[in-house]
């Protein structure tokens, strides 16, 4: 998409993490100039990295399903595990009940969602330590979504997430014993197709690079519909100076309706050429159709040489499984 015709968003949107039911309620391979270099090899390749999102469940939630969840999603042996803060869930209280059963009964190692809407800075502090203290050791620094009518956080508030990001750095030098002398990895979102409060693209890139300067490890995007969007924004982030790793994330496409609303919550214009493949497969062929495009999405960023994805999955481990089947991501055992 050419940086000058860039497509004019909602004033508003939700993250990509937002639910799409009724409630609406080193990753770091260098990518300057990658969509141009020569694809590797299958054994070239080294180890994919994998990360996959998950959404805090209801209270009433059949634990069976969030235990096979889970297991499906251990199986992969992924890098990290992210989980979101959601309203459905009583918000940061069901991000933290859900960290502490991830680290309780897997070996997989929790990312949380943390936003300055979250509240104002002693209100941080007190969750930023719940969440170290129910086995955390990284944070993705957001923003977060206002509401609708919102310019700004209320009096006392952070405002950005670079603010966030040096918040979160200064609990950890006053509690550097609590992490072995280490240190707790730091993420932020990063936005292929532009933000919707940004001026410009320049804008986008000079955030992103204020959280690279407070603190921040890497960036998680968040989602986009074509691979060159993710490429071009890679390249011009790197020529800018941002040097953290660039983490692309897929979202699955599995119907018309879906994609629709991936469209809505992002605020992105979902490509037309995206719209009439799935209409025209029709109720029966959408799912597979929707699949294809998103595999051929992550497999055309792989062979670009990124070198790993994070999947929004929605915790529908049936959907994550056959996408990473089609894209030729098998499960793995631990240290495969």
């Amino acid at each position: 998409m050419n940086v000058a015709t860039m497509h004019r968003r909602a004033t508003s949107r939700f993250s990509a993490s937002a639910p799409l039911d009724t409630e609406s309620a080193d990753t770091g391979a260098h990518l300057t100039g990658a969509h141009t270099a020569p694809a590797p090899t299958a054994a070239a390749r080294p180890r994919t990295a994998l990360s996959f999102e998950v959404i805090p469940p209801r209270h009433d939630a059949d634990q069976a399903k969030i235990a096979d969840l889970l297991a499906t999603l251990e199986s992969y042996n992924p890098d990290y595990i992210a989980v979101t803060s959601s309203r459905r869930s009583g918000w940061l209280e069901g991000t933290t009940e859900f960290i502490a059963q991830i680290s309780a009964t897997t070996r997989m190692r929790p990312l949380a969602h943390l936003a300055c809407t979250a509240g104002d800075r002693g209100e941080l502090l007190t969750w930023i330590n719940r969440l170290v203290d129910a086995g955390v050791r990284g944070l993705l620094a957001l923003r977060g979504d206002l509401d609708e009518g919102q310019t700004g956080l209320p009096p006392g508030h952070l405002q950005h997430a670079d603010e966030l990001v040096r918040l979160i750095r200064d609990v950890e030098k006053q509690q550097a014993l609590r992490f072995a002398a280490g240190r707790l990895a730091v993420g932020v979102a990063a936005y292929p197709n532009g933000h919707a409060e940004s001026a410009n693209y320049d804008e986008d890139i000079d955030v992103l690079l204020a959280k690279q300067r407070s603190g921040a490890d890497f960036a998680i995007t968040q989602l986009f519909f074509d691979a060159e969007d993710f490429l071009r924004f890679a390249e011009r982030a790197r020529l800018a100076g941002v040097t953290i790793p660039l983490i692309p994330g897929i979202m699955p496409m599995t119907s018309v309706q879906r994609l629709r609303r991936m469209g809505q919550l992002s605020g992105l214009t979902v490509p037309d050429r995206l719209i009439r493949r799935l209409e025209t497969a029709g109720p029966e062929g959408e799912h597979e159709v929707g699949l294809g495009l998103t595999a051929e999405l992550g497999q055309t960023i792989l062979d670009a040489g990124t070198g790993g994805l994070h999947i929004y999955t929605h915790n529908k481990p049936d959907v994550t499984t056959e996408l990473l089947d089609r894209i030729g991501v098998a499960p793995r055992p631990p240290g495969g």
